[in-house]
């Protein structure tokens, strides 16, 4: 590696000291939210568009990988530098306005979901896609793994809401997609939307904002047995109710979160359910999801109409990634999807997986859309508990297949799951997104690793 001479590349950016080739102090580059790790050559901060092209440019004379970051938040790996890559951080990156007028908003793909979310606010405006951690997640990786969030059942995804971008391919050209390029031609950037920076980087993101909707309540359920928690949102689908958020957590879930900040009612839950009503019928929707869970049995009930007092109990889901983080050594996070019709079948499995086992293994999720993260949690770090591990992944993988389902929800294929997609796709589709890999990165420069594990 030190044998690489960046002094061109020095020059060609805005500062050369965004160049860092001296790594240490900067570790956490080298990973995202996962486990894994890899080592880059050196760490670009790009600030401009220019910056990004010069880097890659360079990347391509020198044959040598380019990988894209953001927040670093992502759960597959896809942001984990290869060995020897260049890497480009995109955090610097954060231009934000809003244009209230045409409810739309443009951003650099460093800015902060929670910016955007706070910007869109100020103008009665929202932006539906709010992953859990949206107070650390960046605009350029939600688009890159086309992010959902809590509020995809009712709203939709990231990918709903992009109108336009701007992104460097891989021989360092910039391309115009949707309102950038007045809407015309292909639709190419649908394309780079869940493409895990494998086919481009993306430097600008066009997002559509909608009004923002009165917030409803937010109900906080406890139940001593999960297949009643399951059945409670099966019975509040069957009835046409469609929250604008509904949250799902295991018991061993709720009680991370409980360890974590105490809160009433999750103290020995089997599962819990937190949901928050449209404001559209609010009390008749409240009224029937509280008969709906009383009639499964749930042990608490709290229902919070104060938007503080709901941001409290939204507290619960939001914080818990850090919360198991804290309780475990080593975590491995799933995020398999399965039919509606089918999300109680996957947590009983997981149910199981938990009881019959040394593992210790919890599930939560997006219950509106069949959305479930599932945590396998290894308290030593030991070799052998993370092999029990792999195994454990792989009998979720192909239970999650039978029922119908996908082996990705949100967090996206990156380095962790490309092996494993020939059991999802039949081969032609493999072979086509392959194709259309190697026609926009013939050398394949970006993100190699990535997706497409040969």
């Amino acid at each position: 590696m030190s044998a690489i001479d960046f002094t061109a590349l020095s020059r060609a950016l805005g500062r050369p000291e965004s160049l860092i080739t001296d790594l240490a102090g900067y570790e956490s580059y080298c990973q995202d939210a996962t486990e894994e790790s890899g080592r880059p050559a050196a760490l670009v901060l790009a600030e401009s568009v220019e910056d990004v092209q010069a880097t890659v440019r360079f990347a391509g004379v020198a044959r040598l990988a380019v990988v894209a970051r953001g927040a670093g938040t992502g759960l597959s790996g896809g942001a984990v530098p290869s060995e020897g890559s260049l890497l480009i951080s995109v955090e610097r990156m954060k231009a934000l306005s809003v244009d209230p007028a045409r409810q739309m908003a443009i951003c650099g793909p460093g800015v902060i979901t929670k910016e955007l979310l706070d910007a869109a606010e100020h103008h009665g405006l929202t932006y539906p896609p709010d992953p859990a951690s949206y107070l650390e997640c960046s605009l350029g990786g939600n688009v890159a793994e086309n992010a959902g969030g809590l509020r995809c059942k009712r709203y939709g995804v990231t990918r709903d809401y992009v109108i336009g971008m701007r992104a460097v391919m891989a021989d360092g050209e910039l391309l115009d997609t949707g309102i950038f390029n007045g809407n015309r031609g292909f639709n190419l950037g649908d394309l780079l939307i869940g493409s895990e920076g494998t086919l481009a980087i993306i430097t600008e993101i066009a997002v559509r904002l909608i009004p923002a909707p009165t917030a409803g309540a937010t109900i906080l359920v406890a139940f001593n047995d999960p297949e009643d928690a399951a059945k409670s949102v099966a019975q509040i689908t069957a009835a046409g109710i469609i929250p604008t958020v509904m949250e799902y957590l295991d018991g061993d879930a709720a009680d991370c979160s409980n360890h974590y900040e105490k809160y009433d009612g999750l103290d020995k839950a089997g599962a819990i359910l937190l949901i928050e009503t449209s404001d559209n019928g609010k009390n008749k929707q409240i009224d029937h999801i509280q008969s709906i869970c009383r009639d499964n049995s749930c042990s608490y009930l709290r229902c919070a109409d104060d938007p503080e007092k709901a941001e409290d109990l939204w507290r619960i889901r939001r914080n818990l990634s850090k919360a198991i983080r804290d309780m475990a050594r080593m975590r491995f996070n799933e995020d398999v999807s399965v039919p509606i019709s089918q999300f109680s079948t996957l947590i009983a499995f997981v149910a199981e997986l938990n009881r019959s086992g040394p593992l210790r293994i919890n599930a939560f999720g997006h219950a509106g859309d069949g959305n479930l993260h599932v945590s396998f949690l290894s308290m030593t770090g030991d070799p052998q508990e993370v092999e029990l591990i792999a195994a454990g992944v792989t009998k979720l993988y192909r239970r999650t297949l039978e029922l119908g389902g996908s082996l990705s929800g949100e967090h996206g294929t990156g380095r962790h799951k490309g092996k494993y997609l020939p059991w999802e796709f039949a081969p032609p589709t493999l072979a086509f997104m392959e194709k259309i890999k190697d026609t926009l990165d013939p050398v394949r420069l970006l993100n190699p690793d990535k997706i497409f594990i040969n």
